[in-house]
């Protein structure tokens, strides 16, 4: 399995983390709890999680293409819930 992580300084960690979930919950299955998030990409997965100061993100995939897609997709995703807050995501593998 090929992973990535991380760890995202933003003051709306919980809306984004909401936001992303419910986005993708009509097209993937979606866990949400108060403070974390699990989306099942089939076979690849996300995780969020909220942290002292921002939004903790891991990836899993089984594949290192689709890692590099998903890192950017889910990026994306999570600027544009973000609002008006630009975030800064650096991946680490």
């Amino acid at each position: 399995m090929f992973t990535s992580h991380s760890i995202i300084a933003t003051d709306n960690a919980q809306r984004c983390l909401n936001r992303l979930c419910r986005h993708w919950a009509h097209k993937f299955a979606v866990e949400l709890e108060s403070d974390t998030g699990h989306i099942f990409f089939d076979p690849a997965q996300c995780w969020l999680s909220k942290v002292e100061g921002g939004l903790q993100v891991r990836l899993q995939t089984p594949h290192e293409a689709e890692l590099n897609e998903l890192e950017e997709v889910v990026a994306e995703h999570l600027q544009r819930m973000s609002a008006e807050e630009q975030l800064v995501i650096e991946w680490v593998r």
